[in-house]
């Protein structure tokens, strides 16, 4: 492993880049750009890019052993505000990528292409220097071993502050071309030693996550991980015992509680979330903490009513102040951004996933059937606008599937020639009035509802770069009734000049703005994710609005019938689309929350095709990622260039391939009868034993599989509403 101490030297001491003492190679045609041969569009957006891109492939890896090179692996995303910004500042850079091109092998991934590896790499840099992120930038050997890695390095004369920082020895931060003739000028003197310890680590990694400790420890005395920043990655195997079928471990109810007095702890009663910043949706712990009120009678005994009803009401805050927040495209209704960089809900990162706001439907739809499930409800205009998010161009694509993301940089108006971080949502004051074009009394009751200031509402301390000077994010940070006691206005006042303010500014932002890039590609399973929470939502709305029901669940079936007509070819499931389907077979976790949607599906709509493909599926994924000793591996055994295979069992921001897997295998085994999908669901649950009893917190989907497991389908309060829909839905 490289030390960073080991980067350290001064940017002065380094020099040029000699080959002598490299070791001889034989001559090779120079590398090409090879990115016009991929499908992603994040991918193929270096297709101009000098530097020599290349795929991970065989041949990629063959010559970086034959040359002795490092390979040097960009791994990022194309909604990544970070990512542009590297690719415009490094990538761009004729000095840069002659570096890049001659003594590296270049490889560039789209993360969502290659979710193993950015899971393991990840890790790896996190064990390393306790951050994470992207873009993920690794210097690896032939063996794809790492040998030193990080996120965003600023390029030669760059401003931005954000990202990791490498320093050399009078503490001045290197930017990335520093670091990349450093790292060579070691590989270079210390190929050997390089090898050596890059072996070792591997080592390690794989030792962390037989222990299940992977994702929680440190490599070379670096600060312990932060789990809920990790990559979709975690977990490992554990040695279970079974006797006739039943989970023989020390996992019971009380894990429950220790889980929710441990995410209570984190909880932040100012402005609600968990932790401070960066600060995520965190979908998964908020549902545990918005169901754990309605699971059985045992639980709430152990857990304790006020705490179960406090649990609900940490989730309904959070979701409120969510909603408020300048996490929300108020202007447009296009969704939530990723999260915020803010405590306080107040600075987004701009991009938006639409897994996220697939995940965010769910909750909204659940919180909108727990306060009132009316059409008048509080939550009811977000599940809404959610719905619609995901069920309209850009996001539904014409031919089926919906799209991956949109991007966090945009063009500040037609013409514009660079983009800047968020610009499609920033309005000074003056831009502000004046697409309001109102009553001056309109506008300073809209400004004063969406917090908009004549210097923009940006605090300098979180301004570092300088972005949004006099700028303003769009939030909610009175009430209407607040603001009518200020303006001495009726209430129904107020509210109508909020929605003709709105509606002007939305307008003017049609016409004048474009909107940020959207990446279009199908990813299987993130669409199985909104296959789920539209049917839910269509579900639900069947006796309020029929008219957006039949909407709805038509976007899911069309999004169900596209995954089976396109991306199952009667064998496997495939990860990707775009124009056409990849070659990269499917993840565990494509096929647990495929699965995941489509018995959803079939709860609203009592169509017995999508019970009959989640089953074929459900034996798919079985015979193809699941271990005897227990638990769903997240790739197969003959998935390409992976150096470990991960049990994904800790939930992030998305649910974890295991605790999904449960659910489905629980569910699965009361529809269809079967004691073999029971029996291994318990499996599954007892193969993450040590961790869940020494981090329970860290597995709240998992936790409920656990209360499943010991009260059964019917007596859990987790997995009867399933059946009561199904009963009606029939």
């Amino acid at each position: 492993m490289l030390g960073a101490s080991e980067l350290t030297a001064s940017a002065k001491a380094l020099g040029p880049i000699s080959g002598e003492g490299a070791p001889s190679a034989e001559h090779l045609t120079p590398l090409q750009n090879r990115t016009s041969e991929g499908t992603s569009p994040f991918v193929k957006s270096f297709v101009d890019s000098p530097v020599a891109w290349q795929p991970l492939d065989n041949a990629s890896i063959e010559r970086a052993r034959r040359e002795h090179k490092l390979i040097f692996m960009h791994i990022g995303y194309l909604a990544c505000h970070h990512c542009r910004l590297m690719a415009q500042e490094s990538f761009a850079n004729p000095d840069c990528a002659a570096l890049l091109n001659e003594y590296f092998i270049p490889i560039v991934i789209d993360r969502d292409e290659r979710p193993d590896l950015d899971s393991i790499y990840m890790n790896y840099v996190q064990a390393v220097s306790s951050s994470g992120g992207w873009p993920l930038n690794l210097f690896l050997t032939a063996n794809l071993e790492p040998v030193f890695g990080g996120t965003y390095w600023p390029g030669s004369g760059s401003a931005t502050t954000r990202g990791d920082t490498v320093r050399d020895r009078d503490d001045e931060v290197l930017d990335f071309v520093s670091v990349i003739k450093k790292v060579q000028q070691i590989w270079r003197d210390q190929e050997a030693r390089c090898q050596k310890e890059a072996t070792e680590v591997v080592a390690q990694l794989r030792d962390f996550a037989a222990e299940g400790t992977l994702g929680t420890r440190s490599l070379g005395g670096s600060h312990a991980i932060a789990p809920q920043t990790t990559s979709n990655a975690s977990a490992a195997v554990f040695h279970i015992g079974r006797k006739e079928g039943i989970v023989a471990s020390e996992l019971d109810i009380d894990q429950v509680e220790e889980a929710y007095t441990h995410i209570a702890g984190t909880f932040d009663p100012v402005y609600a979330g968990f932790g401070l910043a960066p600060k995520f949706h965190t979908p998964p712990k908020l549902a545990f903490l918005l169901r754990l009120p309605g699971l059985a009678t045992p639980v709430q005994d152990v857990v304790g009513y006020p705490d179960s009803q406090q649990a609900r009401n940490m989730a309904l805050d959070t979701l409120r102040q969510i909603a408020s927040s300048a996490l929300r495209d108020h202007v447009g209704r296009t969704g939530f951004a990723r999260c915020s960089v803010t405590p306080d809900w107040s600075i987004p990162n701009f991009e938006k996933l639409v897994v996220d706001n697939s995940l965010l439907l769910t909750l909204y739809l659940e919180a909108w059937l727990y306060v009132s499930g009316k059409e008048d409800g509080e939550f009811f205009n977000t599940v809404l606008e959610l719905a619609d998010y995901l069920t309209s161009p850009p996001i539904a694509l014409p031919n089926g599937g919906v799209a991956s993301s949109e991007a966090a940089d945009s063009y500040q108006k037609r013409g514009d020639k660079d983009m800047q971080e968020g610009a499609y949502y920033l309005w000074t004051r003056r831009e502000f009035d004046s697409a309001i074009n109102a009553d001056k009394q309109v506008c300073e009751v809209a400004a004063a509802y969406y917090n908009v200031l004549e210097d923009g509402n940006v605090d300098e301390h979180h301004d570092p770069n300088d972005n949004f000077i006099n700028r303003n994010i769009l939030r909610i940070r009175r009430t209407p009734e607040d603001l009518g006691k200020q303006f001495n206005l009726p209430v129904e006042t107020v509210a109508e000049f909020i929605k003709t303010a709105t509606s002007a500014l939305k307008e003017k932002r049609d016409k004048e703005r474009i909107r940020p890039e959207v990446d279009d590609k199908v990813v299987t399973g993130f669409n199985g994710l909104a296959i789920s929470s539209l049917a839910r939502t269509g579900g639900a709305l069947k006796s309020v609005r029929p008219d957006l029901a039949e909407r709805y669940l038509g976007v899911a079936k069309k999004t169900a019938a596209f995954i089976k007509e396109q991306l199952w070819d009667g064998r496997v499931l495939y990860r990707i689309w775009k124009d056409r389907r990849s070659t990269t077979e499917a993840f565990a976790d494509d096929y647990a929350y495929v699965i995941f949607g489509l018995v959803d599906l079939f709860d609203a709509t009592g169509d017995e095709s999508l019970l009959e493909f989640a089953d074929v599926l459900q034996k798919t994924q079985i015979s193809l990622f699941y271990d005897p000793i227990g638990a769903f591996y997240y790739t197969t055994p003959s998935s390409p260039h992976t150096i470990i295979r991960l049990k994904d069992g800790m939930d992030t921001s998305l649910p974890s391939t295991n605790s999904v897997s449960v659910t489905n295998l629980f569910r699965l085994g009361d529809l269809l009868a079967d004691d073999k999908y029971t029996a291994l669901a318990r499996e599954t649950v007892g193969a993450f034993e040590a961790e869940i009893l020494q981090h329970p917190w860290l597995f709240p989907g998992l936790l409920l599989g656990v209360v499943t497991a010991r009260l059964g389908v019917e007596k859990s309060g987790h997995e009867v509403k399933y059946k009561d829909t199904r009963t009606k839905a029939a």
